[in-house]
Formats: structure tokens, sequence, C-alpha cells
């Protein structure tokens, strides 16, 4: 089971929010199907009783960066809340990715930025990159990723409607099962 690559997910998921939304020291709950934490840990539990079993099992490397996290099922979807300890620790010593800063700064402060304006972003760190249409009949108009993933391991679909421009990030797993879905 991969509980390293969790912890990154987790972190960066609360790191893009406080990017975002700013810090505060409270409990963090984050919501998982199950076959984006089978993608993310490698394993293949066949449902969410069973995964949150694993993830009880292996809460301990959990522990040692975000607190005592508790794991549930919640509206179909595996819950996991980090303590605001675990949200201090995140904004305390976990340096933010500038790229994923400046991608926010662009959407924060461009609501309809243009493809142009979100490929400069990733041209600023890698011009190996790729920026693919997505296929007809996707809640997304735009793919983009590195091909270097130490960059950014992440999928950005991205979406122009009613005069905004809005993104959604996917592990490569969840962007594969976008695409098949």
């Amino acid at each position: 089971m991969n509980k390293e690559r969790l912890i990154k997910n987790i972190v960066d998921q609360m790191k893009e929010a406080q990017i975002k939304l700013g810090y505060v020291r409270e409990t963090v709950r984050l919501y998982y199907t199950l076959p984006s934490l089978n993608g993310i840990l490698g394993t293949e539990a066949a449902d969410q009783q069973e995964m949150t079993g694993l993830l009880e099992e292996s809460r301990v490397p959990l522990e040692e960066k975000l607190g005592y996290p508790k794991f549930g099922i919640h509206k179909g979807r595996i819950e996991i809340s980090i303590p605001p300890e675990g949200a201090e620790y995140v904004y305390r010593e976990v340096k933010a990715s500038p790229f994923l800063a400046d991608m926010i700064h662009l959407f924060q402060n461009h609501h309809c930025c243009s493809m142009e304006e979100i490929r400069n972003v990733f041209e600023t760190y890698s011009r190996d990159y790729v920026c693919e249409k997505m296929p007809e009949g996707m809640d997304f108009d735009y793919v983009l990723y590195f091909l270097d993933e130490l960059i950014d391991p992440y999928y950005y679909c991205v979406k122009a409607e009613m005069g905004h421009t809005i993104y959604h990030r996917f592990t490569k797993e969840d962007y594969q099962m976008l695409l098949n879905s």
C-alpha cells in the first residue's frame, strides 16, 4: 500500500485550499471515492468498509505528519478528517508549489482566463507539457499536464463557461477513470 502517496495527496489538497482560501486552524475533511483511493494507494479494496479498515490499519505515517486522522463513510464517499494540528502542520511546514500558486493566482485574478494564459503558466515551468482538447461530451474543454511529474503530477482539466474559466485537478488514475466513464 502506497501510504506516502496518500499523504502527498492529502497535503497537496490541503495546501491548494490554503492557497485559495487562506489558513484556518480547523479540522479538514476530504472526500474520496473508493476507486480514487484504490488508485492512490495501489490497493483493491472491494468496498468502503474494507477501505476504511485498511486506512485505520495504516494510520501511523499519517499521524506523524497530520495528527490523528479519522476515517468514515459519508454519502457514498470515504471521509478522511484531518485534525487542526494537521492543517497547521501543512500551513507552517509545507512550502506551496510555485506552479500551483501561479495557477491559482491566474484563476483568481482573471475569471475568464484564456488557454494562452494558462499555457503561459505551464511554459514558465517547462515546455514539456501536454495540452489536449478533451473528447466531445466531456465536462471539460482541455486537459494539461507536465511530462515530468516532479514539476507537478496532476492533470488539470479546464472548462470555460458563462464568462468564467475553471479548472479541476485530477490524479493520473482519476483522469483515466474520467475518460473511461
